[in-house]
């Protein structure tokens, strides 16, 4: 997959007749999936090269509108994501406010079509971009007049009479509904981070594990333990997490810890990615680290036979 950074990289990439699709893909959903899908698609029938433009940081975050916004996907994984799905070119775009104030009619000649050399565009039933985001579909279904480029609104996908949305994924896991939020997502929720050394409490209640530090912006999810699956060094293994504060301790701070099923070496990567399969109880203040250690070996067991069940079925 082929990664661009910037208006300089973009007018010297070369690109042309190109069918593009853009937005900020948190997360890269089911919803998002089918916009980029039918963009690819298109372009194969079409004979255009398909690129699709991103921008860095989230425009929430320059913008403020809601307050410090949790991301369901780092740059680095949602590149990861785009590549997984067959994503061939990937714009990325710096996200300021000198940018977000761009009038949409001025981007959409000057940049995807001036530099970019767009003959298709692709969005979803509900985006908008550019000053007072005031490039929505109707102006972009006038100027593919005007301006000569095909143009496609891809409708609003749902679950459960749920329309698919970014923010309704962060409302899901932040409420521990993680069957849904898999459903959203169409893949377990993901963090990758690096692993640190931690206070070797869990070794001394007989289960030791491993500790991430997650990039700030992640979203965490609701705390507590969750069946996961711990991908490093190339091989992956079922285990349980934790996130939350050491409550048994008298620790506030909020860690994300794994315990790795069958595994009694040392992560040799010094990163991790963990995905979250199931919750599974929320966190616990125990009297004693006794009785700590006896709910883990309960947790254990439960989150074995989830793994064991779900095995049977596949």
């Amino acid at each position: 997959m082929r990664v661009i950074f910037g208006i300089n990289e973009l007018e010297a990439s070369g690109l042309s007749d190109v069918i593009t699709t853009l937005g900020s893909f948190d997360g890269v959903h089911a919803g998002h999936k089918r916009i980029i899908s039918t963009t690819l698609e298109y372009g194969r029938d079409k004979g255009l090269a398909p690129v699709l433009l991103t921008f860095h940081p989230h425009p929430q975050i320059v913008l403020g509108r809601r307050g410090p916004t949790e991301l369901l996907t780092t740059l680095e994984e949602k590149l990861q994501l785009f590549e997984k799905i067959g994503v061939e070119n990937v714009v990325i775009l710096d996200f300021n406010r000198q940018l977000a104030s761009y009038p949409p009619e001025n981007f959409v000649r000057d940049v995807l079509i001036g530099k970019m050399g767009m003959k298709a565009l692709v969005i979803g039933y509900d985006h908008a971009f550019g000053k007072d985001r005031s490039g929505n579909k109707e102006l972009l279904e006038r100027m593919s007049k005007s301006e000569g480029f095909d143009f496609l609104v891809v409708p609003e996908f749902k679950i459960n009479n749920q329309t698919v949305k970014s923010t309704i994924i962060r409302e899901l896991l932040k409420a521990g509904e993680f069957d849904l939020a898999r459903r959203a997502l169409g893949y377990n929720y993901f963090m990758t981070g690096k692993v640190i050394k931690g206070h070797g409490v869990g070794k001394a209640l007989g289960f030791p594990t491993i500790n991430l530090a997650i990039p700030s912006g992640k979203l965490l999810p609701k705390e507590g333990v969750y069946s996961a699956l711990t991908s490093f060094d190339g091989i992956q293994y079922a285990g349980m997490a934790y996130i939350g504060a050491r409550l048994t301790f008298g620790d506030t701070s909020i860690s994300v810890e794994v315990n790795l099923f069958d595994f009694d070496g040392k992560a040799g990567s010094d990163h991790a990615a963990l995905e979250l399969t199931d919750y599974v109880r929320p966190p616990e203040k125990f009297k004693t680290p006794g009785e700590l250690a006896q709910q883990m070996k309960i947790d254990e067991i439960e989150i074995r036979k989830k793994f064991s069940n779900k095995e049977a079925v596949s």
